[in-house]
């Protein structure tokens, strides 16, 4: 469908019409490049970097990213067919209401197809991504359930003093949400607030003598955080009357990776 045919009842005066007609093929490139989506860098150190702390739970968001721009696009490959078809039914008939509707569902395919395109282009990132997490990690093709499980209270320990860094730091004080966290995974509030305190101190001190720091101090005060307080979790199952984390017994075995 052409632009010109689109937006002639549109209602504006000539001039400004041809301008924006004549940009409109930019807006068509552009659109088809990058359209409204979030850029592939901010999926890469937003959405998998600031969501988990885990490979498989990066992994783990990846499919989910997967999953969703999978389901969009069989749906929106249903709903074209299902206007193809509406199509070829109006073709047999010869009115002015019929051409319409026609030019209305052409217009809308393409319109659809366009978007479909960065579904699929952005489904194939995040496959990607889950490759190279998978490869740079180590982690074989046929991980399991339970090699999930087995990482998430790391992952969940690392969270939790994530937040009390960003509470202290912003505010002065670690919030309610970072203790109840604690109490959660075993952790006891007063223990894991002075382990906070004593790294912003540290960090503190080094800033001031040697003038720069990295992200990586952070990093590796949170897989201490991991380490010191793995097992802790298991007194919270005890309180809680559990024998395990979920139920191995019920757990999918083999491999989960999308061929």
């Amino acid at each position: 469908m052409e632009d010109i045919v689109i937006f002639q009842n549109t209602g504006i005066e000539k001039k400004e019409y041809q301008k924006v007609l004549a940009r409109l093929p930019e807006y068509h490139r552009g659109s088809s490049i990058i359209g409204n989506s979030t850029s592939q860098s901010s999926y890469s150190l937003q959405t998998m970097n600031m969501i988990s702390d885990s490979p498989l739970s990066r992994m783990k968001q990846c499919l989910a990213q997967i999953d969703k721009r999978y389901h969009a696009l069989r749906e929106s490959h249903f709903k074209v067919e299902r206007m193809k078809l509406q199509i070829k039914e109006l073709e047999k008939r010869n009115d002015a209401s019929a051409r319409l509707k026609i030019d209305e569902n052409l217009t809308l395919i393409e319109e659809i197809q366009k978007k479909m395109a960065q579904s699929f282009r952005r489904m194939g990132m995040f496959q990607d991504m889950y490759d190279d997490i998978m490869k740079n990690n180590n982690i074989p093709e046929n991980w399991t359930e339970k090699d999930f499980e087995i990482q998430e209270v790391a992952n969940m320990i690392r969270s939790s003093f994530r937040i009390a860094i960003q509470d202290v730091s912003a505010n002065g004080r670690v919030s309610r949400a970072a203790v109840e966290f604690w109490e959660q995974l075993g952790i006891h509030p007063q223990l894991a607030t002075k382990r906070v305190q004593d790294y912003l101190i540290n960090t503190e001190k080094i800033l001031n003598e040697v003038g720069e720091i990295t992200i990586q101090l952070m990093y590796d005060f949170l897989d201490e955080m991991a380490t010191e307080f793995k097992d802790v979790y298991k007194l919270s199952l005890k309180r809680a009357g559990l024998d395990e984390l979920g139920s191995e017994a019920f757990m999918v075995d083999g491999a989960t990776k999308p061929r």
